[in-house]
């Protein structure tokens, strides 16, 4: 049986529904369809915006219906790309791992366990995140495009102007000023060391224990 980690999580309460991710993915993404079923797991071939990937359903134990793990994979292919700009990808990536395999071809992969009762906003934001990823490996593929020229709105005057930050001026203050300003306002919270504010550990992308997957804490936390 395929399985994305080598052994299930003790924390797993109970199998998320298989009808309920399938309606998620549908939700997010243009076309989503049912490829084909092996060994304990489904597979779904998802399109979006010109984009392929597949979405794999593990199935929890014992459980009709019930899916244990969720795993992610795309495929990139034909590309010009080198363990170099593989490594600088892996280090912007939020749910993923990019591997450069021997043939040349590039595969984005992730994986999650199902924790917890499924909540469809909170998986959401586990889409959005492989979304994420996907923009970030096709920026880096794409070299010279800018990622500013894919956004329409980017272009427009009002929006530029209105979006501009400025470094402080010299002798005025660090440029860490901003920063505690922004912060400010976060009811004093600060990055979670533990996962470096990504708000997943591993390979697999389990939910935080320290942050319970927000990628902050509040200082008091933090300093216990």
């Amino acid at each position: 049986m395929f399985k994305f980690s080598s052994a299930p999580s003790k924390s797993l309460a109970a199998a998320w529904p298989a009808a309920g991710i399938v309606k998620a993915l549908e939700r997010q993404f243009q076309a989503v369809d049912m490829i084909g079923e092996e060994q304990g797991f489904a597979l779904y071939g998802v399109s979006d915006h010109g984009v392929n990937f597949v979405v794999a359903l593990a199935q929890g134990p014992g459980s009709a219906g019930g899916v244990a793990e969720i795993g992610f994979l795309a495929r990139f292919v034909g590309f010009d790309a080198n363990e170099s700009l593989v490594e600088d990808i892996n280090r912007n990536l939020h749910l993923s791992i990019a591997s450069l395999e021997a043939d040349g071809e590039i595969y984005l992969l992730a994986g999650i366990e199902a924790v917890g009762a499924f909540d469809e906003g909170q998986f959401m934001l586990v889409l959005e995140a492989w979304k994420r990823d996907l923009m970030i490996v096709l920026h880096g593929l794409s070299r010279q495009a800018s990622l500013a020229g894919a956004f329409k709105f980017a272009a427009s005057e009002p929006a530029r102007g209105f979006a501009v930050n400025h470094a402080p001026q010299a002798g005025s203050g660090s440029h860490s000023d901003i920063l505690k300003s922004f912060l400010a306002t976060r009811s004093a919270k600060t990055l979670c060391d533990a996962c470096g504010g990504r708000g997943r550990r591993g390979l697999i992308a389990r939910t935080c224990e320290n942050c319970a997957g927000a990628g902050f804490v509040s200082e008091r936390t933090a300093r216990h």
